[in-house]
């Protein structure tokens, strides 16, 4: 079995993700020279003394304090509507980018996942096999061991034919004799006077 066949793994999208002000920067917007653009403004808004005021002298204020400082309202739309599409414009980008990181990564996934397929029906196929294996090895003992009760039957009988007798055996089949033996005769004869001399 190969090894699994490797690929460059695509990196993640590089550099993090950049802040507000260095969008602005890397679209060439930068802070008005008086000083009041949209950050400006927005301190301004959030200014405790205006910050709870409603809404006409929030805005009368800041127009106020647009012309003091000699900037137009107009100057102040046209610099948030850049804001605005440098943050869109980045953020469509940065979408893209995504994008194309998850289709290079759903890609690499697909692979990975045929490769798997691959090594589990490689394996499985070793598995069977080897199951396989032992059954046969199974079978094979258990056949041996039928033909060798067999052959020990055979053994047995052989033994069973030709073991000798046992001594109780042999006598119970050969009858005792009723006839006494010339020594047999001569102690029954000379027993009377044996007894008769010792009285």
């Amino acid at each position: 079995m190969n090894k699994p066949t490797t690929h460059a793994t695509p990196s993640a999208p590089r550099g993090e993700l950049l802040s507000y002000q260095d969008i602005y920067h890397a679209a060439g917007i930068l802070n008005p020279p008086s000083g009041y653009g949209i950050d400006k403004v927005v301190d301004m808004l959030n200014n405790e003394h205006l910050r709870d005021l409603s809404k006409d002298i929030r805005r009368a204020s800041v127009l106020m304090a647009l012309d003091a400082a000699g900037m137009s309202v107009n100057d102040l739309l046209q610099d948030a509507t850049r804001r605005q599409q440098a943050l869109e414009s980045y953020e469509s980008a940065k979408r893209k980018q995504l994008e194309e990181f998850e289709s290079l990564k759903s890609q690499e996934i697909s692979r990975i996942e045929g490769e798997l397929e691959r090594l589990k029906t490689h394996y499985a196929e070793r598995i069977q096999k080897n199951r396989e294996q032992v059954e046969q090895e199974k079978e094979s003992l258990r056949n041996w061991q039928m033909a060798m009760q067999h052959e020990n039957q055979r053994i047995s009988d052989v033994i069973e034919l030709c073991r000798k007798p046992s001594t109780t055996a042999a006598s119970a089949t050969v009858p005792a004799s009723t006839e006494k033996s010339p020594v047999e005769k001569t102690s029954a004869a000379s027993a009377p006077a044996t007894m008769k001399a010792s009285v």
